[in-house]
């Protein structure tokens, strides 16, 4: 019989991270620590006995950006996998170069348990794991999108935008949503966030 993988995971919905630490048992993968924010992650005991580490990104308290600073500053050799709202391959490659080994998007993992335990397994053997769903994608703007990002970085309302680029509320409004959507935002604070670990060179018109 194959030895268990052991994994700790930081995830801040308690029921989405119990169905994952279920359904992996099936695959043998068992979960020794889990938390509920990065903060919760590093505190635990038996953090360094495990396998490979499943890292959130969007957590309160501490989130997966700054949890992973510190985690692979005090353990090097952390086997970190990141999972993201965002599915973009631009960001995967951040954290690949920051030391993570794998990135998945949530939507990818949601209902699809055996893909993550295969990025875990890959992992857990020495390997390297990119979402295969955006390992080609690429995000993209218009040029009008290119122009309200700026602005909407510096907190502008949309009526404020509207004076300053001569178009309408409404036309603001609904490219606003179309560039959240576009990068998994739900609000300006989760855009933000995106954009500040993206360090804003994801911006390209086309």
């Amino acid at each position: 019989m194959a030895t268990p993988i052991k994994i700790a995971f930081a995830e801040d919905m308690p029921r989405y991270r119990r169905a994952l630490i279920e359904g992996l048992k099936e695959f043998g993968v068992h979960c020794i620590g889990e938390a509920a924010n990065g903060k919760e992650l590093l505190k635990l005991r038996n953090l360094q006995d495990a396998d490979v580490v499943l890292l959130d990104l969007e957590m309160p308290v501490m989130d997966g950006n700054e949890t992973m600073e510190l985690l692979m500053g005090d353990w090097p050799d952390a086997k970190v996998l990141v999972l993201s709202l965002h599915s973009d391959v631009l960001l995967a490659n951040h954290y690949l170069s920051r030391g993570a080994k794998g990135y998945l998007s949530k939507d990818s993992v949601s209902g699809n348990i055996p893909l993550l335990a295969n990025a875990i397994t890959e992992i857990q053997t020495g390997h390297f794991y990119t979402d295969p769903s955006i390992q080609n994608s690429e995000i993209t703007f218009t040029t009008r999108q290119v122009e309200i990002i700026p602005l909407m970085c510096q907190d502008l309302t949309n009526k404020q935008i509207d004076e300053r680029l001569s178009i309408t509320v409404r036309r603001v409004e609904k490219q606003r949503k179309r560039i959240y959507e576009r990068v998994g935002a739900k609000s300006i604070t989760s855009f933000l966030k995106y954009a500040l670990r993206r360090g804003f060179d994801f911006i390209g018109g086309k």
